[in-house]
């Protein structure tokens, strides 16, 4: 039998031996300096880039020189030479039948496809953007296969398929994650904000910018961690954006100048562009429209460089709009005039159909592949059938596995995502009530203590994304200083009180971060509205054998009675704490668990939860 096992696994790994000797492997490129010259690439650092594509390209390795070939499209497109860049790239394709590799193969199809793309050919761009999906997918390289995606959901925008657009992202932060590459995975969740943001443009559902800036604060700390100033400047773009949609027009200039401080001239023409015309947008929804059509009119130098059919339709549309509410009509006209002449030659039924129709086709190949791999698998089992048998059920097993432990990782970076989420009305209301205490005439050292504590509460925000476990004490503090904050915006609204245990060791004492806090807030922004008398909150820890319980209570209106008052009121707080107790319990096997109830000693809402007993060295020793 373990023979038969031996020879069935061995027909496998001969399928993938034969798979690999067509896509050969440059030693002098690895995964990290994959990376690094994309970076540099990306952020105008040509010099370093040069010199190793042109040693790559003399090397006597034909892989090799396919690699620095492939580098070499890449950096004419950054440079601004699509027709160089295409030309480089369909080299790559044609030399690829001499020495295959999958790299090469996928990134020429991606550079070719950018070009056409950029030229409003969706026929074209797709016929490459699908081609080099199509050798990711088949090879199982899951960045390759992100990066694909996202730049078929960039081609889908283009041509005002939004909804598609946002599908492909979707898919690539999917494959992403799937990936464990922080370049790629950073990338992903960028153009992901974007396309929350076009369904917006495209829908008007505010739903949409409430999704973006849920992704925005994760996008920008996987820019951050990679230092990739590129990413960053996007990020810190799609922020303002969200500031101009909600007509925070003020706001939105105050990300703008942030930019100015990370733009240089090296800068990619695509991204001052988005600069300047964002700054136009602003400076226009302020009625400053000298300021703004000076800004747009660098934007548009910027678009002639980038040579975008896209962006000149978006430039004309934001001056057209500029003169408008300066009350320019002869100038508001002739920019009408001229974004209808490029909207009408990119907007055609043909171009629609296109955009889908290499879909199609690549979704068709697949089946057909599916097909064959079906049929070759049932010979297989046909004539190994004892050992098909153990290999499936192993093989079911595996699969089952992965599958949790995937789930167990979305779960997780959800999670990261709730932690980061204490509601942004919180922050804009603190730092208005701040402003107002100052104005008051208060003395700087309160105005300087509410600040430091306003400054330590977003730090422990963002910080918690990263901090699985935080001690009594620390929590204690934290809850301290929210809820004083919480009082500077709601004067005598309401007092609090945070007790422990004598038995409780606060500074070893272990418990999950922000996991008390939403339902703080719940007290304070929906259990204390409408009613007549000071509210209170009070906050206990207490130790009873194996487990820490903690009641959180308030004295205000209690649960709602309708279905929908009572989801407002409870049902974000109760959603974080139940998949971070599921995660708990999975990882620690305890039995962890919470309740809400209306206050059975009076007015108000109880919550008990109740966790394990952690300390600090006994997670250290695990």
């Amino acid at each position: 039998m373990r023979k038969i096992i031996l020879l069935y696994i061995l027909l496998f790994t001969m399928t993938g031996i034969n798979y690999a000797q067509k896509n050969c492997t440059c030693g002098s490129f690895s995964n990290s300096e994959r990376i690094k010259l994309e970076n540099a690439i990306n952020t105008g650092g040509f010099e370093e880039a040069t010199a190793f594509i042109e040693n790559q390209k003399k090397s006597d390795d034909p892989c090799c020189r396919l690699i620095g070939l492939t580098l070499e499209a890449m950096l004419q497109n950054a440079q601004s030479k699509p027709d160089l860049s295409l030309a480089t790239a369909l080299q790559v394709q044609a030399n690829l039948k001499k020495s295959y590799n999958l790299y090469a193969d996928v990134m020429s199809n991606l550079t070719a496809g950018l070009y056409y793309s950029k030229k409003g050919n969706a026929d074209s761009s797709n016929h490459f953007y699908f081609r080099g999906l199509e050798a990711a997918t088949n090879a199982k390289e899951y960045y390759l296969q992100a990066r694909m995606c996202l730049s078929i959901g960039n081609a889908y925008s283009n041509r005002k398929l939004q909804a598609k657009n946002l599908e492909y992202q979707k898919k690539g932060v999917a494959l992403a994650l799937q990936s464990l590459d922080l370049t790629t995975i950073a990338q992903a969740y960028s153009y992901l904000v974007t396309a929350y943001g076009r369904m917006y443009d495209d829908t008007e559902k505010e739903i949409y910018v409430d999704s973006a800036a849920l992704v925005a604060p994760v996008a920008l700390q996987y820019a951050k961690a990679i230092n990739n100033r590129t990413m960053i400047i996007r990020n810190y773009l799609s922020m303002g954006k969200f500031e101009m949609v909600r007509k925070h027009f003020d706001k939105a200039l105050l990300y703008s100048d942030t930019l100015q401080t990370l733009l240089t001239e090296k800068s990619s023409p695509t991204l001052l562009n988005s600069f300047y015309t964002d700054r136009g947008v602003a400076l226009t929804g302020l009625n400053r429209h000298d300021e703004a059509i000076e800004n747009l009119n660098k934007a548009f130098e910027y678009t002639k460089q980038s040579n975008n059919a896209y962006l000149r339709r978006s430039i004309h549309d934001r001056l057209y709009e500029a003169y408008k509410a300066k009350e320019d009509p002869k100038m508001a006209l002739l920019y009408l005039e001229k974004f209808r002449v490029i909207n009408d030659s990119l907007v055609k039924k043909e171009n629609m159909d296109a955009a889908t129709e290499m879909e199609a086709k690549y979704n068709k190949a697949q089946d057909q592949r599916a097909i064959k791999e079906l049929a070759q698998q049932k010979r297989i089992y046909v004539l190994l059938a004892t050992a098909g048998l153990f290999a499936l059920i192993g093989l079911i097993f595996f699969i089952r596995q992965q599958t949790l432990k995937n789930k167990q990782k979305i779960l997780e970076t959800e999670q990261r995502l709730n932690r980061a989420r204490m509601n942004p009305h919180f922050f804009f209301n603190a730092l208005s009530s701040l402003q107002s205490f100052a104005l008051q005439g208060n003395d700087g050292k309160s105005i300087a203590s509410n600040l430091s504590k306003f400054s330590h509460i977003m730090r422990e925000t963002l910080e918690s994304t990263y901090k699985e476990y935080v001690t009594v004490e620390q929590e204690t503090d934290f809850l301290n200083e929210y809820l004083e904050l919480q009082k500077v915006r709601f004067p005598q609204k309401f007092t609090y009180a945070i007790t422990s245990a004598p038995d409780i060791e606060p500074e070893e004492l272990l418990l999950p971060s922000m996991i008390l806090q939403p339902f703080v807030e719940n007290s304070i922004e929906h259990g204390f509205t409408g009613i007549d008398y000071a509210g209170h909150i009070s906050v206990s820890f207490n130790k009873s054998g194996n487990d820490l319980h903690i009641n959180i209570t308030d004295n205000g209106k209690g649960l709602a009675t309708s279905p929908k008052e009572e989801s407002e009121h409870i049902s974000r707080a109760s959603q974080i704490i139940r998949d971070r107790i599921y995660l708990l319990n999975i990882k620690l096997k305890t039995r962890a668990g919470f309740s809400i109830d209306n206050n059975p000693e009076g007015k108000g809402v109880l919550v008990k939860i109740s966790l394990p007993v952690l300390y600090k060295q006994d997670m250290k020793k695990s």
